[in-house]
């Protein structure tokens, strides 16, 4: 049997579990609908004003595509945001930049 204060802490251990389960599950929803931009690439070697007009006309297509285009116009948020980054990510590929890695993206410094 267990005592009265076993079970308090026992619900206590199951409400935070619960709680830290839903804050990370809601942090990995958010962090799926952030739009690509400039800081997702590396440009070593670029003058700042030519990466500035590379990434500007990348995230122009991109808007153009999800504004202008019926197929852009359909589908949920999360679908228009994968498309948003897609469009942007070939362009700037396209361009010369690489894609930094994942950790420098979400690691300060």
């Amino acid at each position: 049997m267990i005592s009265p204060e076993g079970a308090r802490y026992q619900t206590g251990m199951r409400a935070l579990f619960l709680c830290l389960t839903i804050g990370l599950l809601s942090v990995a929803g958010c962090t799926s609908l952030v739009r690509q931009d400039g800081d997702f690439f590396e440009a070593k070697g670029v003058p700042p004003d030519r990466f500035e007009r590379d990434d500007n006309g990348c995230r122009l297509q991109a808007q153009d595509f999800l504004t202008y285009d019926p197929r852009g116009m359909d589908g949920t948020r999360y679908q228009r945001n994968r498309t948003y980054n897609g469009i942007y990510g070939r362009c700037m590929t396209a361009k010369g930049y690489r894609p930094r890695p994942y950790y420098k993206n979400w690691l300060p410094g």
